[in-house]
């Protein structure tokens, strides 16, 4: 996803405009002073304001740990040049000074001063002057609140969200199994007087007679936590809330509530497979009017009925998702509730017209974009994501892409891209967006160490976010080496999603910089809500107050229009568009091993390098028809009934795969050097055999099957067969 409105060579140029709405980034406290400290001309007299940091919902602290924050001042001069460097805040309580922190402003309009008071003081003066003698600039008292508290709910155990039959739940809702155990955890501190006996009550509004509750003690000024059962959540309700309470004897000090999402019978999900369902998502679609007036539509009418959302389970516990919700857009959903995507086909806008971004995920209503599982078997599963893209009103010219995915028992496989466009039109192929849901603050779940960089002969790279390093920098220096890219999702999650071409060598194109509002990163990278799920909104610039309205991405890093891998196939053909005309087009195919795993680097490099070079093969008792990229997997045609395979690695062979063909019988035996293999350590289909094993120097794989009698037998007659054909599945 290229952003047009911004993109530059060097991200760190990019200008982000503020968000379009307040979220509540300062409160401003009453008792508001601005005072002018200049009388040399009205462009350079210094008004400053005095305000009391609300903490910016989109910056760290978050959740409990704004709980008993230490209070953050913020000093504003509105002239158009830097204040100097002589003023101070004093903090008082009980009318003497506590704590005293020199001001120091940034460098650039808006002139800001920030400064942190480890305890919270009543009052607060700004002064300017010797320290002797200062001269008091403005003054305000800080109001303190009864109580500050909040409450995070959770399950005992993490399940990922796709397992219960749902997608992207909402970050401040709960998610609970049927009779699922859960936990609140409270933290609260008083800032005024102390609360000796305080209760914490945790109920469902379903169930007010079944409370959960703990006593905890506030003390003046320090901050306590404690943590509270759930009550037993209804057995038979897809909907409740969640209420908590602090209450001193009869009355009620603070309370919250937290909207809860129940699955009373989880679904029965294949461990190995591709389903076609329709995941569950409560929330309404957020449609946005030319106007600019919000509008909502209920989920499930975005779509025509007869579409479905596709998933594919693989063994290791990863989830690869092809929602609705995302224009088909597939994605690594993972345990923590976000998603990883490689991005798709797209081009510059064409010049007849087009608005905003051309890309698949404009197809919000999919009138393009389809999906469907190929084949799903013990094997192998394959499903097949066919798109056109289209601009911001579904304009589309005539081009289209198809994206193959097949996955093995392993827990990877490969992403092929079959781009037919016109020629000499420029395609971006590859972008690491990280989905997030609803009321999720990127800083608060993405980690630091977004991106780890693997090259193929050791060296290794781990990108630090904001990523604000020059072009010059060591982690930017271009290497002419294949490298495995490792990308986090979520600060808690184990498994990184992985993406290696052998072919391609190039570094990012661009690597996004954070968002900014008054001198603070809001985010670690792009942002933008206006994708997925989102209908009306164009391509935005900045954060936004509908974080709590719709999910999200994060784009980290692109190869852009003009970095892409060396194709595998290329090819000019005279045929119809898919507007029904007749031109030239350029038929391009491209391959990525793709995975989510919790590998440790050294095995996540040993199958890069078993991709990068397959090993040799020969055969007996049939024809050895080559190594297909696209599919992970040697093809050979079977000719007799027993089948032996010499296979010679030139790096370790990491769970070999091969396609067979020619056969109808039935797979009696697998031999790895003579020892036969348990059922356990390998898969087949009838048509397609994978195994769990390394292959470190040269091996004898020996196949024997039953009733191959009706088959034409001998390797001149499958030579024969193959004359003409293409080898194409």
């Amino acid at each position: 996803m290229t952003h047009f409105p911004y993109f530059q060579r060097d991200p760190r140029g990019l200008l982000i405009p503020l968000c379009r709405s307040a979220i509540a980034l300062l409160l401003l406290v009453p008792g508001y002073s601005a005072v002018s400290t200049a009388e040399d001309g009205r462009s350079n007299a210094h008004e400053m304001n005095i305000l009391v940091d609300a903490a910016h919902p989109w910056r760290p602290p978050f959740g409990l740990d704004r709980v008993g924050r230490p209070l953050t001042v913020e000093v504003e001069s509105n002239a158009n040049i830097r204040p100097p460097q002589d003023y101070v805040l004093a903090a008082y309580r009980d009318g003497k000074v506590v704590a005293r922190r020199g001001v120091d402003f940034s460098n650039s309009a808006p002139f800001i001063g920030r400064v942190t008071f480890e305890h919270w003081p009543e009052e607060i003066a700004l002064l300017r002057g010797p320290a002797k003698n200062p001269v008091e600039v403005a003054r305000r008292k800080i109001t303190l609140p009864l109580i500050e508290a909040d409450a995070v709910a959770k399950p005992n155990s993490v399940t990922n969200p796709i397992d219960l039959g749902t997608v992207l739940v909402p970050a401040d809702q709960l998610l609970l199994a049927g009779g699922q155990n859960g936990y609140v955890d409270v933290a609260a501190i008083s800032r005024v007087r102390e609360f000796p006996d305080i209760t914490v009550e945790v109920w469902f509004a379903s169930a007010p007679d079944q409370k959960s509750t703990r006593t905890i003690a506030l003390q003046k000024n320090r901050r306590e936590h404690v943590q509270v059962p759930l009550p037993k959540s209804p057995s038979s309700r897809t909907r409740d809330v969640l209420r908590v309470s602090l209450r001193d004897h009869e009355k009620e000090l603070w309370h919250k509530t937290i909207a809860t999402m129940l699955v009373p019978s989880p679904p029965n999900w294949p461990r190995f497979g591709a389903v076609a369902t329709k995941l569950r998502y409560d929330e309404p679609i957020l449609i946005r009017h030319s106007d600019g007036a919000d509008d909502s539509l209920p989920y499930e009418q975005g779509w025509d009925d007869k579409l479905r959302d596709v998933v594919v389970f693989l063994p290791n516990g990863s989830r690869f998702v092809f929602w609705r919700g995302s224009s088909y857009v597939p994605f690594w959903a993972g345990n923590h509730n976000t998603g990883l995507t490689y991005e798709w086909a797209e081009t510059t806008p064409p010049p007849d017209g087009f608005v905003d971004s051309v890309e698949p995920l404009m197809d919000k209503e999919l009138r393009y974009g389809r999906v469907e599982i190929v084949e799903s078997t013990a094997s192998r599963v394959h499903v097949r994501w066919k798109y056109q893209s289209c601009d911001f009103n579904y304009k589309i010219w005539g081009d289209w892409a198809v994206e193959d995915f097949y996955f093995y028992p392993d827990g990877f496989g490969t992403r092929v891209v079959t781009l037919t466009s016109t020629p000499g039109r420029e395609y971006e192929l590859l972008e690491f967006i990280v989905l997030t849901p609803q009321s999720a603050y990127p800083l608060n779940v993405l980690p630091r160490n977004l991106v780890d960089v693997l090259f193929l002969d050791g060296q290794k790279r781990s990108l630090q976010f904001p990523f604000l390093e020059p072009p010059d920098s060591e982690d930017r220096k271009p290497r002419d080496v294949p490298a495995v890219w490792r990308i986090r999702l979520h600060k808690e999650e184990s498994k990184t999603a992985i993406s290696f071409s052998p072919r391609e060598t190039h570094q990012p194109f661009a690597i996004y910089a954070p968002f900014e509002q008054r001198h603070q990163w809001v985010t670690p990278v792009y942002w933008g809500n206006h994708w997925p799920l989102t209908r009306g909104a164009p391509t935005g610039q900045g954060i936004n107050d509908d974080v709590h309205k719709t999910p999200a991405h994060n784009s980290i890093m692109t190869w852009g229009f003009h970095l892409r891998p060396e194709p595998l196939e290329s090819q000019r053909v005279e045929t119809e568009d898919t507007l029904g005309k007749k031109r030239p087009l350029l038929v391009e195919k491209f391959a990525w091993l793709i995975g989510m795993t919790d590998d440790s680097d050294a095995r996540l490099l040993e199958r890069a390098r078993s991709y990068a070079e397959p090993p040799g093969v020969s055969v007996t008792g049939g024809l050895y028809e080559g190594w297909k990229a696209e599919l992970r997997a040697h093809r050979i045609a079977v000719a007799e009934s027993t089948v032996t395979l010499r296979i010679t690695p030139r790096a370790v062979c990491v769970n070999p795969v091969f396609n067979l063909t020619g056969v109808s019988g039935k797979l009696s035996t697998v031999a790895l050097d003579g020892l036969l293999l348990p059922r356990q350590v390998y898969a087949w289909d009838g048509r397609t055999l994978w195994l769990d094993t390394n292959i470190t120097r040269p091996t004898t794989l020996r196949l024997t099957f039953e009733n191959l009698s009706r088959m034409p037998r001998g390797i001149e007659a499958i030579q024969k067969t193959r004359e003409g054909s293409d080898l194409h599945f």
